[in-house]
């Protein structure tokens, strides 16, 4: 390959999901680049390999590339100047790889750390990431206080351009007081990502995951759940974060939710046999996996299907290799810090007997226990608590109407004594009472979306009608409260298996719910893909051609911020057609500049072509003519717009002194 074909190759690889095949490419370019006289170009592919090994969870392969990037980098340091701070940034994650690779001795480590420090020295940078570097090495090493030592030392260094972001040193630090056995000095440190007040292109994602079982076991059950439900659709797509997808299925077993850690666990079946990942992401991942393996097994559930596995024989193929991967890191470290730690992690029991998650929890061939009394010797103190919890529950009935906060109190304590000897239907009729206590009462969206979620837990295995419908009261809930990661956990679970339990344009305006949600935590093209969903669903209802135009224009948004240009300029003319026709003079103005814009920015336009002008002429003659003869202050400021950004439109593309039209 010549140098102008590695390059066009370079540039095509960016396109492509992190993974093994992204890996081999770039191999195959960097050794084609080798043989070239171009240094420069092989450095950039080294440099994109290295990249490839870590985000692809391959760091064990990195130090070969890296070696090969920094002779280069001392040879010609002339030719790699443009991406020397790179060089240096991709250093410090590759000798992070080093630590969780039990094939690279100690001393290699400490070498690359030292070669690290003394780099950083050389080019001025501070010590916090090497420090911190040495902080990580010390914790996996088991030697615990030497790590916090390390850690305050890198705190108290200055920050500078090679220092991690301060959400990605925050996931380090908690993970330090989490491996010594401090919850709560964890979770202050994951505090301000967990908040959302600190993130990153790969935080909260991996912090959310750490803290679930922290968040469990300090009683912080309502934020574990929103870790949860926020934090997987974060991860499960990224093959770099196969341990914290493994956090979640172990956060399942743990807390009543096997069925939903069984779900994960399928979605990712086949990296259960990718055994060509770095090898401390693969102990985490399998070891993780192997507690819902385990926990399942003491359900009696091992001839469940995995895969093309069952239960019993995945958990036994697992522990052999979870054996061999201790084995290796132990005779790396000279210890059995590892194997201990994995040994404890394995032998978890549940924290919970179940922690509602607002989703399906039912597991092959096992009904939900149906609530009742098993203790010899005990009931008539049953019949008496449930005579009570049915006084409360009758006081209750008896306010809803004209009393809500009083029926939320009868209610809650009727739930709350009868929680052991009421008949599961009965409780579950209660949960749902109180669902439609909170829902009337303003400014209760956090509690009505929490007692819905707990109400779902309760109607499982015993209607799949009230279970989804209050699925919907949670999701929806969950949405007005500003909790967008949660409401799109719950809208995605019934959306996706198909369920419609309401007229058409009442599951539009929950698609259209959903794809807010899903906008709001950024995630465009999922958000654009319901948005037009939910548009087809009222399409042939004339009496809904608002809201159909309203879904329209906001799926013509999410594929323009996904960069679909020719997907979001059809939509968008559409949505303009639509608002044409209902006589909407404003909507339709913004979605025809939009549109315009999209003409000025597409990649598919050349350069000598201005479909945008068209758009733009037309548009101002249609309000030109509306402000003779139906003049009012929106026309005249739509008209104001449309001059203005016209003018914008033009020195874009360096055109500013053309004329309007």
């Amino acid at each position: 390959m010549d140098p102008t074909e590695i390059r066009s190759a370079l540039a095509h690889s960016c396109s492509l999901p992190d993974g093994r095949g992204r890996t081999q490419r770039l191999a195959t370019l960097a050794a084609a680049a080798k043989v070239g006289p171009d240094r420069a170009l092989e450095g950039a592919v080294l440099l994109e390999l290295a990249k490839a090994y870590a985000q692809g969870g391959e760091r064990d392969l990195a130090p070969v590339a890296y070696a090969r990037l920094l002779r280069i980098h001392d040879d010609f340091p002339a030719e790699l100047g443009a991406i020397a701070p790179s060089v240096h940034w991709y250093l410090k994650w590759m000798t992070s790889g080093l630590i969780g690779n039990p094939a690279a001795p100690l001393p290699t480590i400490y070498r690359w750390l030292d070669e690290l420090e003394n780099r950083y020295r050389q080019q001025g940078y501070s010590a916090r990431p090497v420090l911190a570097l040495r902080s990580n090495l010390a914790r996996e090493l088991g030697e615990h206080e030497h790590a916090a030592r390390l850690l305050d030392a890198a705190m108290a260094a200055p920050r500078d351009g090679m220092s991690d972001c301060e959400a990605c040193e925050r996931n380090e630090w908690g993970v330090t007081s989490a491996r010594a056995g401090d919850d709560q000095a964890a979770l202050a440190q994951w505090r301000p990502v967990i908040d959302g007040e600190r993130s990153c292109a790969e935080q909260p994602h991996r912090v959310l995951a750490h803290a679930l079982l922290a968040l469990v076991r300090t009683g912080h059950t309502a934020q574990a759940r929103n870790a949860h439900l926020t934090g997987y659709p974060l991860v499960r797509h990224s093959p770099d974060l196969r341990p914290s997808v493994a956090e979640h299925i172990e956060f399942c077993a743990l807390t009543g939710n096997e069925a939903r850690g069984l779900d994960i666990l399928a979605a990712h079946a086949a990296w259960l046999t990718d055994r060509g990942t770095d090898a401390a992401a693969r102990l985490s991942f399998t070891a993780g996996v192997s507690v819902l393996l385990r926990r399942l097994e003491a359900l009696g559930l091992g001839a469940v299907a995995v895969g093309l596995a069952t239960v019993h024989s995945l958990r036994a193929d697992l522990a052999i290799e979870i054996g061999a991967l201790s084995d290796r890191f132990d005779a790396r470290n000279d210890s059995t810090v590892v194997s201990a730690g994995v040994a404890m992690r394995l032998a978890q029991q549940p924290l919970l007997e179940h922690l509602p998650l607002g989703l399906r929890n039912t597991l092959p061939g096992r009904a939900r226990p149906r609530g009742t009394v098993t203790a010899a010797g005990r009931v008539t103190a049953a019949t008496e608590r449930e005579a009570e919890a049915l006084w409360v529950a009758g006081l209750a009935a008896a306010r809803l109407i004209d009393q809500p906060a009083v029926a939320e109190r009868y209610l809650r304590r009727a739930l709350s004594i009868g929680a052991t000897v009421l008949p599961a239907e009965h409780l579950a009729r209660l949960s749902s009472q109180l669902v439609m206590v909170l829902s009337g009462q303003p400014g209760h969206e956090s509690e009505l979306a929490d007692a819905a979620v707990e109400a779902v837990a309760r109607w499982e295995g015993i209607s799949d009608a009230d279970a989804v419908h209050l699925t919907f009261v949670a999701a929806r809930a969950f949405h007005r409260a500003g909790r967008y990661g949660q409401a799109a956990a719950l809208f995605e679970q019934p959306i996706a298996a198909g369920k419609a339990p309401y007229p058409a344009a009442e599951m539009a305006v929950l698609g259209k719910q959903y794809a807010e949600s899903l906008r709001r935590l950024g995630r465009f093209r999922s958000a654009a893909r319901q948005f037009v969903e939910a548009a087809r669903l009222v399409q042939d209802d004339p009496e809904h051609n608002e809201l159909q135009a309203d879904l329209v224009w906001a799926a013509a948004t999410a594929l323009e911020n996904c960069d679909e240009d020719d997907q979001a300029l059809v939509a968008y003319l559409r949505a303009a057609q639509l608002w044409g026709e209902l006589g909407r003079v404003g909507p339709r103005a913004k979605c025809l500049r939009s549109a315009a814009w999209v003409q000025v920015w597409s990649r598919s336009v050349e350069a000598d072509e201005r479909p945008w002008l068209a758009t733009m002429g037309g548009l101002l003659a249609e309000l030109e003519q509306l402000a003779g003869t139906a003049p009012s202050a929106e026309v005249t400021n739509e008209l104001a717009h449309t001059h203005s950004q016209l003018a914008d439109m033009r020195r874009e593309v360096g055109d500013p002194g053309a004329p309007d039209r």
